[in-house]
């Protein structure tokens, strides 16, 4: 199995693992980093009432993978969608996009994650906790008023790969290609490294898609990504 097929639960069990919690069937971040969790079986029962016993009553985690039939007595699925997961290595990555003149953009920390969380709510392109931007570098591009308009950084990391997640721009200031030198920069410090880089794009988001593409990313599969929610107690088992 690639190292990408499940790449939370590489991460989980690796490089990240004292971002997370869990045992050797189920993992995820901690829920003030990000909700991403993973299994190490995803057709083992005991691996999904492992993951239930790590979510609060009513929480959702998201899960990579998902697949039809799993196994979830004691969990809901609220949405679950498909996505392409795209990689650039540094051999395919090309045309770095440069920030123009007098673009505010820096690196983001911890003081900045409420208003990591409040861009990522409102454009909604994957989960993000206030204590997301720990788990990597992150740059964000703001207005003339400090206000942050776009953003993107690394994620998920596993041995020889990084993710590059959060990609999202305010609606009023889309069409600048904001995305696009954002996720050059990281994703040109990735390479540098000699790691591949990856990301997951919904189907259907082709202008998304295209952006990647032009700097050397292509997708490597497809996997359905799920949203998990652990049942509330029934009156006999209160």
């Amino acid at each position: 199995m690639h190292p990408l097929d499940n790449p939370a639960w590489n991460a989980l069990i690796g490089v990240q693992r004292e971002m997370g919690l869990g045992n050797d069937l189920a993992r995820r971040f901690h829920p003030e980093i990000s909700p991403i969790a993973a299994l190490a079986d995803p057709s083992s029962a005991a691996c999904w009432d492992t993951l239930a016993d790590l979510i609060e009553a009513e929480q959702t985690v998201g899960v990579l993978g998902y697949p039809a039939d799993a196994p979830h007595s004691r969990l809901t699925v609220p949405w679950h969608d498909t996505f392409a997961q795209m990689t650039c290595s540094p051999e395919s990555f090309r045309n770095p996009a440069s920030a123009p003149p007098g673009l505010q953009m820096r690196q983001l920390t911890i003081d900045d994650g409420p208003a990591m969380v409040a861009l990522a709510r409102a454009t909604e392109p994957g989960p993000m906790e206030i204590r997301t931007v720990t788990l990597g570098r992150y740059l964000g591009i703001f207005d003339e008023q400090d206000g942050l308009v776009a953003m993107a950084g690394e994620r998920m990391r596993l041995e020889g790969f990084v993710e590059t997640s959060g990609v999202c721009t305010d609606p009023r200031y889309r069409g600048r290609q904001y995305a696009r030198v954002l996720v050059s920069a990281i994703a040109e410090q990735i390479i540098e490294r000699g790691e591949t880089t990856f990301l997951h794009v919904r189907q259907g988001n082709p202008g998304a898609a295209a952006i990647y593409e032009k700097l050397g990313f292509s997708v490597r599969a497809t996997f359905e990504i799920a949203g998990i929610t652990r049942r509330l107690p029934t009156a006999e088992q209160a």
